[in-house]
């Protein structure tokens, strides 16, 4: 009986040991899953410079979460999420899905480029986002163990801002708002959504926001017409009115963009 109780004592002290362990790595174990499963899920390099959670409290904060650029493209990054806070329901910490009550970002800035091939990095994001691997975050596993879920209650994105380069305007920048988004029930129907389906699930609603802001500036016309197009004056036979401001060898960059913002 009392090797018993030793062994039974031991087994405490080793569950105890560890959840000491996972709790106060917490921080660094959200850092590497936004890192490993968003890099995964967008086909380019995120990033997060910090992660703070409270576990007693419930409350989350993460800081200088960016989203790589796809090749082709002159900025760093596609989006920058800005200060990102969340309210985590403490009595699911250890469980699986945990259950996520908010998570609302902040000025998030997003920088929507059309290269000089006419090609649009918010598309090639889309295209990515879209794509399914055979990786962990497709399987839900990880090295055959379980992935860790979630599900977020109430997911808000506001104060967005987005910066418009075009190759063919001379890479001159144009702002934008970006309206706010507000999801819901995040992973509920599933039972839980991993951090590679959230990821493209918030990325798809951000993609679609950008694309409808950005269109108002007239950007459409530039999609899958390279710079050297309107350089040459081709302009003139696929942009309509804009071509007498951009026609011919000179290409004049002012009256092009004077005539994108309809001014």
């Amino acid at each position: 009986m009392k090797k018993v109780l030793i062994g039974v004592v031991g087994l405490l002290v080793i569950i105890i040991a560890v959840s000491v362990y996972v709790l106060s790595s917490l921080d660094g174990i959200v850092k590497r899953a936004i890192e490993t499963y968003g890099s995964e899920a967008t086909k380019t390099q995120v990033s997060v410079a910090d992660v703070k959670i409270k576990v007693k409290s419930g409350e989350g904060a993460i800081h200088g979460l960016s989203v790589g650029n796809p090749k082709g493209f002159s900025d760093p990054n596609i989006f920058k999420l800005g200060m990102i806070s969340a309210k985590i329901n403490t009595d699911t910490v250890m469980k699986n899905p945990i259950i996520i009550d908010e998570v609302v970002i902040r000025s998030p800035a997003i920088f929507y480029e059309i290269n000089k091939s006419g090609v649009s990095n918010v598309d090639v994001l889309k295209k990515n986002l879209g794509q399914t691997g055979g990786g962990s975050g497709s399987t839900g596993k990880d090295g055959g163990g379980k992935q860790m879920k979630m599900i977020i209650h109430k997911l808000v994105v506001e104060g967005g801002k987005a910066q418009v380069r075009i190759a063919a305007l001379g890479n001159k920048v144009q702002n934008v708002d970006i309206p706010r988004i507000r999801l819901t029930d995040v992973g509920k129907k599933s039972g839980g959504a991993t951090a590679a389906e959230v990821a493209r699930i918030l990325g798809k609603h951000l993609v679609k926001n950008v694309k409808g802001s950005v269109a108002t500036l007239g950007v459409r016309r530039y999609l899958g017409k390279s710079a050297d197009m309107f350089k040459q004056g081709a302009l003139g036979k696929v942009g309509g009115g804009l071509g007498g401001a951009v026609g011919g060898a000179t290409g004049n960059v002012g009256g092009a963009l004077k005539d994108l913002l309809g001014k």
